[in-house]
């Protein structure tokens, strides 16, 4: 269990604990983990398609805090599909099972190696993923009223 709650870990929960909203959200959502009780909200102002400024509010394990602190770190400034790319990339990255991972060295590859300990643990795949699954769901919003302006 030590392994599950390595430095890196603890480091991205404690940003996400650090997380203050200092600016006005343009869209808002949150999920929730009703097996553990896990709740996280996800604020975001968006220009240009780039996620101008993001906070997250995190009620769960340090496991949910650690996949938030990984979505602000990686997020702010940052192109909404690339934000959302990486939220997709975690998941298939803990779905993989246990075998043997190739590491391209690329960017993406290295945010999320820290989750290595949690892919054996499928139950506590989604504490990693709520974050970015709230994400998902703001970004879905921004889209819907991009969308719906757009129409006549």
């Amino acid at each position: 269990m030590d392994a599950l709650y390595q430095k890196q870990i603890l480091s991205l929960a404690q940003s996400a604990r650090a997380s203050t909203l200092d600016f006005t959200p343009a869209y808002t959502a949150s999920c929730n983990n009703p097996v553990c009780g896990d709740r996280v909200t996800v604020s975001i102002a968006i220009k240009a398609d780039r996620i101008s400024d993001i906070n997250v509010d995190v009620k769960g394990c340090a496991l949910c805090e650690a996949g938030a602190g990984l979505l602000l770190a990686s997020a702010r400034h940052e192109h909404l599909d690339k934000t959302t790319a990486l939220g997709t990339s975690l998941r298939v990255f803990l779905d993989a099972g246990n075998e043997k991972e190739k590491q391209s060295g690329n960017e993406t590859d290295t945010e999320i190696l820290v989750f290595a300990p949690v892919k054996p643990i499928s139950n506590r795949h989604k504490c990693v993923l709520l974050a970015f699954d709230a994400f998902d769901e703001a970004v879905g919003l921004f889209r819907a009223d991009r969308n719906f302006v757009k129409s006549p």
